[in-house]
């Protein structure tokens, strides 16, 4: 199963945008404001559609969207104002733009597509490697609580626009911090959509041991984009994880 998954933003490119519609990018525009970067120079690894590369871009800043698949970057291309943007498809762990940002962002578990704790490793030095000596670098990522524990596979149904639902079936191999995805979209007139996806998912201390090996150190961690208090107890949690260069 493992070995037939496909990278997670080829696997839902083609729907994306119909499972997560209702995304509020002010909440990510007003979290960069209270950081200090009411404008500046934005590097988003996996931009994808443009959910909130888009939306920093009309709201003034330069942003520089990186991306995996091809498959997102033709459907971001053909979206209002996609010309502000500069794209760059390319591999996460291996990244050599050559300028540095104000803000590196990796939201919505971008991080956990790098399936090793090697890739990890490398991702997180790409990212390290684009910050500039008084920017920062901003990491959502999932808790991972209940879905360690999980014994076994768990189905979940979303409704998809009007006439469509997404299945997916979720199992977990704990010990190598897998989530393998199975999902099944379902829309009227329209033959069935399956594909499989892994994503590695990582431990708050894991991803802070993995900043300082990269020369970055813990600014500061939110329980979402709101600031709330991390709590660490809360599976339903976002944790948004802040972090700079090593002084």
């Amino acid at each position: 199963m493992y070995e037939q998954a496909v990278p997670f933003s080829d696997a839902v490119a083609g729907y994306y945008d119909d499972i997560y519609p209702d995304f509020e990018s002010s909440g990510v525009i007003e979290f960069l404001e209270t950081l200090g970067y009411p404008k500046g120079a934005v590097l988003e690894f996996g931009i994808g559609t443009g959910r909130i590369g888009l939306p920093l871009a009309r709201h003034g800043y330069d942003v520089h969207g990186l991306e995996a698949s091809a498959n997102m970057i033709e459907i971001l291309r053909a979206k209002p104002d996609a010309e502000r943007l500069t794209i760059t498809e390319g591999d996460f762990t291996t990244l050599e733009l050559g300028p540095v940002f104000d803000v590196v962002l990796a939201p919505f578990n971008v991080f956990c597509c790098a399936l090793t704790p090697e890739a990890q490793l490398a991702t997180m030095r790409s990212i390290a490697r684009h910050i500039g000596p008084d920017g920062v670098a901003v990491l959502e990522t999932f808790d991972p609580t209940s879905y360690h524990s999980q014994t076994a596979a768990v189905t979940n149904v979303n409704p998809v626009g009007e006439t469509g639902v997404l299945i997916e079936n979720i199992r977990t191999l704990p010990a190598d911090q897998l989530m393998i995805v199975v999902n099944t979209l379902l829309r009227a007139g329209r033959d069935p959509e399956v594909s499989t996806l892994a994503m590695r998912y990582v431990w708050p201390s894991e991803l802070d041991l993995l900043a300082g090996m990269a020369g970055l150190e813990l600014a500061d961690r939110f329980g979402g984009w709101d600031r709330r208090p991390f709590s660490g107890s809360d599976s339903r949690q976002m944790a948004v994880s802040v972090y700079r260069p090593r002084r």
